[in-house]
């Protein structure tokens, strides 16, 4: 597949904690270095071949059934990505959740680019990178698309004001960790 990549959104709901925020944590402050990290997302695009029956129907509603659970539930430990921000120092973790999006990918995964560039993956995202979103409204942001082939990638963007690298390791690792517990 040589041209651009069409992605069809399905749907976009908004996914909350699993247990509300207590209280006395309500107000998460941020340290300096988060308060001057660049206005941005931090994505990750996670790309899974078809496993056996994958292509079934009622599959994809099923493997996003659990991508929704686990991400309610893990929420309740990273309840600071289910806030927003209070102002440029603090964020309120008020538990308004996560976007959740879910879209169709129209071609098979074969189909596409072998060594995809910038662009491409881009296309994937459920979230522009630079979008004002990111300290303005939505802390994280997820989409789960499906290949017809039932390949799927999931894309992750967490804010770049409580992200870096090995925070979204551990967020990725505690999804997945709680999600294969919940299938």
């Amino acid at each position: 597949m040589a041209g651009e990549l069409e992605i069809e959104n399905i749907s976009r709901e908004t996914i909350k904690l699993s247990s509300p925020t207590p209280n006395h944590l309500r107000n998460f402050k941020l340290s300096f270095l988060e308060q001057i990290a660049p206005v941005m997302y931090t994505p990750i695009v996670l790309f899974y071949s078809q496993n056996g029956d994958s292509d079934h129907p009622g599959e994809a509603a099923k493997m996003c059934q659990c991508l929704k659970t686990s991400l309610s539930k893990i929420l309740t430990l990273l309840y600071p990505f289910a806030g927003r921000f209070k102002d440029h120092a603090s964020i309120e973790c008020n538990d308004d959740g996560a976007d959740f999006l879910e879209a169709q990918v129209i071609c098979r995964l074969s189909d596409s680019p072998r060594q995809p560039n910038a662009n491409n993956l881009r296309t994937f995202l459920p979230i522009e990178i630079e979008s004002m979103e990111a300290v303005t409204n939505i802390l994280l942001c997820v989409q789960a698309s499906f290949f017809e082939c039932g390949g799927m990638p999931i894309e992750v963007c967490l804010t770049h004001k409580l992200t870096d690298a090995d925070t979204l390791c551990t967020f990725i690792k505690s999804w997945a960790a709680t999600a294969f517990g919940a299938s």
